[in-house]
């Protein structure tokens, strides 16, 4: 959640003799995490597992090697708007036009190197909130090719809504394997809050199929992010404080609220051999107690913003049963909203707007 973690390049440092040191939400222990010198730790963004060994090998595995969980199981289905919470903050679209601000950039280094030229905004702010878009197509630390360009429409406007991008597109230089998208905010019918969207009505972020949380602000971290000399070992879910949290998958409570000053209240539930991982939270529910057997879909406590957190949000993790983190998008499956009919006719609308201002 801090933005200066954003500019990390790499993923892990190969053979680092040092214990990693504590992330913004997500404490490292040598008794828990440390892995032997030959342990691949899986690191993947969106659908695809890349396993990182701390020899620098590469190799890539099939998303047929995650654990697959049934529609029938699944708390939210994929026609589902996320819930509306009446005790959670409105957010509109951002409208005011007047506000938006357009840039074009060509990479030259990294992301946000290239973003030193737009002069009204902080690149290191304004490229951390297009990371969070770039990832769900794209590797976006390491990804990037010398002569790649990036569209971006944001608004200067203070918003209920933290990331100030409207629109964007990425455009990969002639002769690159990488393709093109684009992506452009937008309310559907129903949501709490804007989400980004496909030209072709299809959501760019991909929701798991299993939620720990039905509404939320965005999506600021993944799995996999590179946190210095670490990786971020869950995703995080950015929503206003108090917004219910939820036991996916149900289980024994192991413990609760262990290394506070980093996790803040916290909690873990064991299914299975493997364990979920509830980091942040403002509070816990009196029932969530270890040994107490926790059905899935039930609430656990509330989204907060304790502990090394910047602002309210739920760090949701999965252990596998050495004790290493899984990414969830690995271990559940996930999927991709559509628009309706309705929607698109307004989300068009939106598409055309972004575009013109954007001299398409």
């Amino acid at each position: 959640m801090k933005y200066w973690q954003y500019l990390a390049v790499g993923l892990l440092a190969a053979g680092c003799s040092r214990e990693p040191v504590p992330g913004d939400s997500y404490f490292i222990t040598g008794d828990d995490y440390r892995a032997p010198a030959d342990t691949t730790v899986v690191v993947a963004v969106a659908d695809t597992a890349v396993a990182v060994g701390l020899s620098d090998t590469v190799d890539v595995q099939a998303e047929t090697d995650s654990m697959h969980v049934s529609a029938e199981d699944s708390l939210y289905s994929a026609t589902d708007s996320l819930e509306m919470n009446p005790d959670s903050l409105l957010a509109a679209d951002t409208t005011s036009t007047r506000y938006w601000r357009f840039a074009a950039v060509e990479i030259q280094g990294s992301l946000y190197q290239s973003l030193e030229s737009v002069s009204d905004v902080e690149s290191d702010i304004l490229g951390a909130h297009c990371v969070r878009n770039l990832v769900w197509e794209m590797n976006p630390w390491r990804g990037f090719i010398a002569g790649d360009s990036v569209k971006i429409l944001y608004t200067t406007e203070e918003s209920p809504r933290e990331n100030m991008v409207v629109a964007f597109e990425y455009i990969p230089v002639s002769g690159s394997a990488n393709h093109s998208f684009s992506g452009y905010l937008f309310t559907k019918t129903g949501d709490n809050w804007p989400s980004v969207w496909k030209p072709d009505g299809s959501e760019l972020v991909k929701l798991l199929d299993r939620m720990p949380v039905g509404t939320f602000e965005e999506i600021t971290s993944v799995f996999g992010e590179p946190r210095g000399n670490h990786i971020h070992q869950g995703v995080d879910y950015k929503a206003p404080e108090g917004t219910p949290v939820y036991s996916v998958t149900g289980g024994s409570v192991v413990r609760t609220n262990w290394n506070t000053p980093y996790n803040g209240n916290c909690v873990e539930i064991g299914f299975g051999g493997y364990s979920e991982i509830f980091l942040h939270l403002n509070s816990i529910a009196a029932a969530v107690v270890p040994g107490a057997v926790i059905d899935p879909g039930e609430q656990i406590g509330t989204i907060g913003n304790s502990g090394i957190s910047t602002a309210p949000h739920l760090h949701y993790q999965i252990n596998g049963p050495d004790g290493y983190a899984i990414d969830p998008y690995l271990y559940f499956s996930s999927h991709r909203r559509t628009l309706d009919a309705e929607d698109m006719v307004l989300f068009q609308q939106r598409v055309d707007l972004c575009r013109e201002m954007m001299g398409e």
